[in-house]
């Protein structure tokens, strides 16, 4: 094997160890919005109910990108 293909193995091998860890972030992100959104049906003051839905629409926008 040359070192070109060496190199373009090695980095096809990291590619798919990036794009593994990105999916495994994007559950966690999913995970917390769904946590957070089960915590705001609870009994929260609204400004409280407001700021965690929020938090929970940009996590679940991070992890769809």
């Amino acid at each position: 094997m040359s070192q070109d293909e060496e190199a373009e193995r090695k980095l096809r091998h990291e590619l798919r160890n990036k794009e593994a860890e990105k999916r495994a972030l994007q559950g966690m992100l999913k995970q917390a919005s769904d946590r957070i959104e089960d915590l705001v049906e609870s009994d929260c003051e609204e400004e409280n109910k407001e700021s965690a839905s929020k938090a929970a629409q940009r996590y679940r926008r991070a992890a769809s990108e």
